[in-house]
């Protein structure tokens, strides 16, 4: 109990961390959502290139981020024209473009964070130069 209570704190407090666990959750409901949908391939693909970005990110570098940042902005612009047919419809098209805005939230600060260290790097070094 007490390993999945310090698992659980360092995924909230670390930003790269918490952006694959919310790529890996929307993910998920996509792949799930395969099943129920008039279209399959769509949320297939679209769970699958999720799965691929949440470990992307855990590679590290930059190209996870943003790769899973534009799957959440494609996520949130397409979410207003999905049809709403019954109560779970309504529920995913509210529970999925929030994970993706929290997602996005969480990708804008990593790469934020990256762009930070980087720039201070930069600094460092030429400050010993």
């Amino acid at each position: 109990m007490a390993a999945a209570r310090k698992t659980a704190d360092s995924i909230a407090r670390d930003p790269r961390r918490l952006l694959a666990a919310l790529a890996l959750l929307l993910g998920l409901g996509e792949l799930g959502d395969a099943f129920f949908v008039s279209f399959p391939p769509g949320p297939a693909v679209f769970g699958a290139l999720l799965l691929v970005g949440a470990f992307w990110i855990r590679r590290g570098g930059i190209g996870g981020p943003a790769f899973v940042a534009a799957l959440f902005v494609f996520e949130i612009a397409n979410a207003p024209f999905w049809p709403r047919t019954s109560v779970a419809d309504w529920i995913t098209s509210i529970a999925y473009p929030g994970v993706a805005l929290t997602g996005l939230v969480v990708a804008l600060a990593v790469i934020q964070r990256f762009f930070g260290a980087r720039k201070a790097t930069t600094t460092a070094a030429r400050l010993e130069a």
